[in-house]
């Protein structure tokens, strides 16, 4: 248990990668592990799109404050919501939230290092159209994968009794 913990307390945002390309089988193992994810009924609302096209990843990066760090990521992975797989709304934006953190956690054990960039749902629409969405898939959010440039990264966690209470 303490293995898994210190995995998931490691874990941190990163934003800025190496040049060095992700290997497609550890790519494979982390879109493994949020096909996993547990979901309301077991619709598995979420679906993938692996942007490779340049030009494709460079319309993406012009509709997001975040475009530097969308260019720069050796993979771009859009996280999608298939409304004909869903049932509910809340509980599939839960399922696919645990999707995303089976993925980051993936991502981390192993060696590599990601972010998920929610702000590009900001630009629905025009997004839509780069990555060709079909009319039941709505975009959620990138995540970005890398190997990640050497830098400190620390974080902290407010204390469990801050915000937890007991009726």
């Amino acid at each position: 248990m303490e293995e898994f913990l210190d995995l998931i307390k490691g874990r941190r945002t990163v934003r800025e990668f190496t040049p060095e390309p992700v290997d497609e089988q550890d790519l494979e193992k982390i879109m493994e592990a949020g096909r996993w994810a547990p979901s309301g009924k077991n619709t598995q609302p979420w679906g993938f799109i692996l942007v490779k096209s340049r030009e494709k990843r460079e319309a993406l990066a012009a509709l997001s404050h975040q475009g530097e760090l969308i260019r720069s990521a050796p993979v771009c992975l859009a996280v999608l919501l298939d409304h004909d797989r869903g049932y509910d709304r809340d509980k599939d934006m839960q399922g696919i939230g645990a999707c995303v953190e089976n993925m980051l956690l993936a991502a981390h054990a192993l060696g590599l290092g990601a972010c998920w960039i929610g702000g590009i749902a900001g630009a629905k629409e025009e997004a839509a159209k780069v990555l060709e969405l079909e009319e039941n898939e709505e975009l959620l959010l990138l995540l970005l994968i890398g190997h990640p440039a050497p830098r400190e990264r620390t974080s902290s966690r407010r204390p469990l009794r801050e915000f937890l209470r007991e009726v």
